[in-house]
């Protein structure tokens, strides 16, 4: 595990589209849409948006994007948060398939407060699939990268209803929780980090790596 600390003081991001000769794959978090990708794609390009409603569950959705990719190679993972937990499943079902992810704030070892919160919102699916012992945390705890994998720990912000460090909306323990792969620390809450400049320019230097 490798451990890095950007500051949010960054030059801008280059306004040149990219081209990696990768398939880059989007995934949003949860209760969002593509659209929060806007600026990364400005600075990045376009690529393939699977988009999901967390109410169909989280195995529903994941099957139907292991369909989507089946016939895609040298898919890059661009996702944001829960995106990164779908990401982890895709790339344990389809190796071949995939080169590697950057994944943003994203909470490995689930989301603490959706243990609590499903007692109080019982038909919230996604309390039942976010929660840390959850099946598809417990999964994905079980699953060994093999890929390039990199997560933007994001460590700015506070939510009242954590009593430890967080973004806001995660822990920042989870978003460090897997061992097998760089984390890097970026002075953002969760949802700032997808306009931060810094991070594109961490995306950037990642993407480079697959070449």
């Amino acid at each position: 595990m490798c451990i890095l600390l950007i500051s949010a003081k960054s030059s801008a991001a280059g306004s040149k589209p990219i081209n990696i000769g990768m398939n880059l794959v989007y995934i949003h978090g949860a209760n969002a849409t593509n659209e929060s990708f806007n600026y990364i794609k400005s600075k990045l390009g376009n690529g393939l948006d699977l988009n999901y409603d967390s109410r169909n569950g989280f195995e529903n959705n994941l099957k139907d994007m292991q369909a989507t990719l089946q016939d895609y190679n040298d898919v890059v993972f661009i996702a944001h948060s829960l995106g990164g937990i779908y990401s982890l499943h895709l790339a344990n079902a389809l190796p071949n398939n995939v080169a590697g992810a950057i994944t943003l704030s994203t909470p490995y070892g689930g989301a603490e407060v959706a243990d609590y919160a499903q007692y109080f919102l019982p038909f919230s699916r996604l309390m039942r699939d976010i929660g840390p012992s959850s099946w598809v945390m417990r999964q994905a705890d079980k699953i060994k990268i093999q890929h390039p994998w990199t997560n933007l720990v994001t460590v700015k912000g506070q939510s009242p209803f954590m009593h430890e460090p967080n973004d806001g909306v995660v822990s920042i323990r989870s978003q460090k929780h897997h061992a097998d792969m760089e984390l890097v620390e970026i002075d953002y809450n969760h949802y700032e980090v997808v306009l931060a400049d810094s991070a594109i320019n961490i995306i950037k230097e990642r993407l480079k790596k697959f070449n």
